[in-house]
């Protein structure tokens, strides 16, 4: 069997009650197409089989990729040796379930954003996970917060411990779900610009937001948000309101 590879940020899920439990709580049933990040040495894989669903699994691993088709040879999963982040076409899945790479959380979530993924129900770092789920006036609340929040429903389902792992990480674990949602994202005139406010203001999260957003007293109040705040204390709903009132001007 493979050996371990740091490069590739390898933690092998290796309790199988643990893998069970994410593959039933992400609502996945009989007969859904789910993808698959980094399917390792299977062990999602196999859960999601016996539920007589379908998966379409990357894995970057030469080694791995060769182990995980002929051990699943015959049964309907699609293996990709590829980059997921790499990858240009198009996936028709009904969601994903992932113990993703810890290091690429982030442009990982946003491909499956931008991949129209309905439903992620992944393993991540603790830390990480709270960073997604803070509310504003929160240490952990961002700019990646509000990325995330804007366009989805996260739940946390249960954390994970280091020994449920080979290697065992040097990080805690959390299971989480992020569901799609279109409400708040269909309210922004222009995607290009809240996220560009948004980057801006939270570009010095500690300092007030007039220093960030320099000469703009003036509409932030219009939009509710006094000056002297700091990007930490917004909620997303202002900055959305925000950017609209600036989707007209040159910025």
């Amino acid at each position: 069997m493979t050996n371990y590879k740091k490069n590739f940020g390898q933690n092998f899920l290796i309790n199988p009650t643990i893998a069970s439990r994410i593959v039933k709580e992400s609502g996945a049933s009989k007969g859904e197409t789910v993808l698959e990040i980094g399917a390792g040495k299977g062990i999602l894989t196999q859960c999601l089989i016996e539920k007589e669903i379908s998966v379409i699994a990357f894995e970057i691993d030469r080694e791995l990729f060769e182990f995980l088709k002929n051990k699943f040879e015959g049964m309907k999963v699609e293996f990709m040796f590829e980059d997921f982040l790499k990858f240009q076409g198009k996936i028709k899945a009904d969601r994903c379930v992932s113990n993703i790479p810890y290091n690429i959380s982030t442009p990982i979530i946003k491909k499956l954003f931008d991949l129209e993924i309905p439903s992620m129900t992944l393993m991540i770092q603790k830390e990480y996970a709270k960073r997604l789920m803070a509310k504003p006036k929160s240490r952990d609340y961002n700019s990646l917060s509000v990325f995330v929040q804007v366009r989805s429903k996260i739940d946390r389902l249960f954390d994970v411990d280091r020994k449920s792992f080979f290697p065992s990480p040097n990080v805690d674990s959390t299971v989480i779900q992020i569901t799609r949602t279109k409400e708040m994202e269909n309210k922004i005139k222009d995607m290009k610009k809240f996220e560009e406010i948004v980057k801006i203001s939270f570009s010095q999260k500690r300092k007030m937001i007039r220093n960030n957003l320099k000469g703009m007293d003036m509409i932030l109040k219009k939009a509710g948000i006094s000056p002297t705040q700091r990007a930490e204390e917004i909620p997303v709903e202002k900055f959305i309101e925000l950017s609209n009132l600036l989707s007209d001007d040159t910025f």
